[in-house]
């Protein structure tokens, strides 16, 4: 595992699948294996064809990320602004049952095993969120909000962490992703 930086953009664990520590079992490997046979692999390709009626990819990068409490984050900047559309797919592993965590209608509580309600209510972070790009910040100056707003309605899309999840999102042209600094109090990376 290495860190990926800089610092004032982001900082979480890339996979790196190098060294002599690294254990064929290991966890890394592992998703490394899922990343270079069932992702990049034509069946799938097929598959995504299939479901979102875009086509065959014309490519694909691919990441194993890791995303340590009290530690990582991704910002949002316009150095990640996309110019075409793009379909973002992304498999997730944390701690949880990986249920859907319903909400109590009288108190407003979620409803479901504490590690999937702390991951779903979204306050220890650690979720993917895509926001519109601000039109006239891009062509005024190439600076970008340096924080996340939850009252900012920009946000179209938030997707919380679960356990053993796959999510997929189409994101237009002029769309920005970035993952939620995960705080000290997740469950887990």
């Amino acid at each position: 595992w290495k860190i990926v930086g800089p610092a004032h953009k982001q900082r979480f664990l890339d996979f790196t699948g190098t060294g002599e520590n690294n254990n064929v079992d290991s966890s890394g490997s592992l998703l490394m294996h899922i990343r270079e046979n069932v992702f990049q692999s034509a069946p799938f390709n097929r598959f995504f064809k299939l479901i979102t009626s875009l086509g065959m990819a014309l490519g694909h990068r691919g990441r194993i990320r890791r995303f340590r409490p009290g530690l990582d984050y991704t910002v949002a900047h316009y150095g990640i602004l996309t110019k075409k559309a793009v379909l973002d797919a992304t498999l997730c592993f944390c701690f949880g049952n990986g249920e859907q965590c319903r909400v109590d209608e009288e108190t407003g509580d979620l409803i479901g095993s504490d590690a999937d309600a702390v991951w779903a209510s979204g306050d220890c972070g650690g979720f993917e969120c895509y926001i519109e790009a601000d039109d006239e910040a891009e062509e005024g100056s190439a600076e970008a909000a340096d924080e996340y707003d939850d009252e900012d309605d920009s946000e179209l899309l938030s997707v919380s962490a679960c356990n053993n999840t796959f999510s997929l999102v189409y994101r237009d042209p002029g769309t920005m992703r970035f993952v939620k600094y995960v705080g000290c109090r997740a469950p887990s990376s």
